[in-house]
């Protein structure tokens, strides 16, 4: 079976020209036409000679994510992206999605790393498919270059805050992480990339000391944000299961390892959820937290998701009341605001083609679709 060339670092691409009979350089060149040019197949690749080129298309091809649906916001310049993986090892093909959100001078892509995710949060929509697999880096970094192809912006950001949980898929999303940044490559700036994650005792630790060995420098900047949605150790694990075994104050105490190593800022992704997890109690700790390592706040609207919520969250599965949610959420804002906190309020921007956070979902985008390509 032929091997996606899109898998490999640069290292193993110039193991591999050597294997095949030519110059350990020949690599470089290789990783310059995936990553920098993107081409779409190993003829394009001119520099490496004809020998060469024949040689690696007997063992390797390059393999894209392909492009199923585009969906178009109505209300701001965000896309949501619909992409078909690589086979799995059973041959079955998935779906994943991705979305470029447009601010300014900013475009972000907002990738995923997990086809469905393995989480299971309450909120998230991604989390009611239950989990298929775990993307390929060539399955991950194909999900950037992809949109930019097809949206024709050239990509400032990037956040690992899609389909799935990122340190689920941890050796995969290092690996990605790794080809994005490289000089020889797409060479974005590792300080405009954030990774997010619900939090996993021991690690966000290896994530910091792994960013920081000599062979990674150039992600040693990669911003970290955890997922945390409620301050009360109780609400956030009937919410977030696998919070469970990974308590609050063992993820706080990695966050504080995280700072202490790199020096990155933390950024604290808060779901607002109304009369649940906006008390005073919660401006108080948010306030305590906010002071242990120099940090944001990121206040998330909640919003709906097309499934049937449990407790406690069961309240928003009827109607909810938008301007009584608005003002608490601004009341919220204000007061965290009061105690010196950084926060900022989230746009949801892509909320009516269901790309804001947590309404990711193949379901949501195209159910048809899905069941025509598993016929295939």
């Amino acid at each position: 079976m032929k091997k996606n060339l899109l898998n490999y670092s640069l290292d193993e691409l110039k193991k591999i020209s050597v294997e095949l009979g030519d110059k350990a350089f020949r690599g470089e060149q290789i990783f310059e036409a995936l990553h920098k040019r993107h081409v779409d197949s190993i003829p394009e690749i001119k520099a490496i000679g004809e020998n060469l080129r024949n040689e690696l298309e007997r063992e390797y091809y390059i393999g894209k994510d392909a492009s199923r649906l585009v969906t178009n916001s109505k209300s701001d310049k965000t896309q949501k992206f619909l992409f078909e993986t690589e086979p799995d090892h059973k041959g079955v093909k998935h779906l994943i999605e991705s979305v470029l959100i447009r601010e300014d001078n900013r475009n972000t892509v907002c990738i995923s790393t997990q086809v469905g995710c393995n989480v299971g949060c309450e909120f998230c929509a991604t989390g009611k498919m239950g989990f298929s697999k775990n993307l390929t880096v060539g399955e991950i970094v194909s999900q950037v270059y992809q949109v930019q192809k097809l949206s024709g912006e050239e990509i400032t950001n990037i956040v690992y805050m899609g389909m799935g949980e990122p340190f689920m898929n941890y050796k995969n999303m290092l690996g990605s992480l790794k080809i994005l940044t490289h000089p020889k490559g797409m060479d974005l700036s590792s300080k405009r990339i954030t990774v997010s994650t619900v939090g996993f005792t021991d690690k966000i630790k290896d994530f910091a000391d792994d960013i920081l060995l000599p062979e990674n420098v150039e992600i040693k900047n990669v911003k970290l944000a955890l997922s945390l949605h409620s301050t009360d150790n109780g609400v956030r694990e009937s919410i977030i299961p696998t919070s469970v075994k990974n308590k609050l104050p063992e993820i706080y105490d990695e966050l504080s390892y995280f700072y202490s190593r790199t020096k990155n800022k933390i950024t604290y992704e808060y779901i607002h959820f109304p009369e649940l997890n906006d008390t005073d109690n919660d401006v108080k700790r948010l306030s305590r937290l906010s002071r242990m390592v120099p940090s944001n706040i990121n206040i998330i609207p909640f919003h709906p998701i097309n499934f049937e919520l449990k407790a406690p969250l069961n309240i928003y599965n009827a109607d909810i009341d938008i301007s009584l949610s608005n003002k608490r959420l601004n009341d919220f804002i204000a007061k965290l605001k009061n105690e010196k906190v950084v926060v900022n309020l989230r746009s949801s921007a892509g909320v009516d083609i269901n790309a804001a956070c947590g309404q990711l979902s193949i379901a949501n985008t195209n159910t048809n679709l899905k069941n025509s390509l598993n016929q295939n």
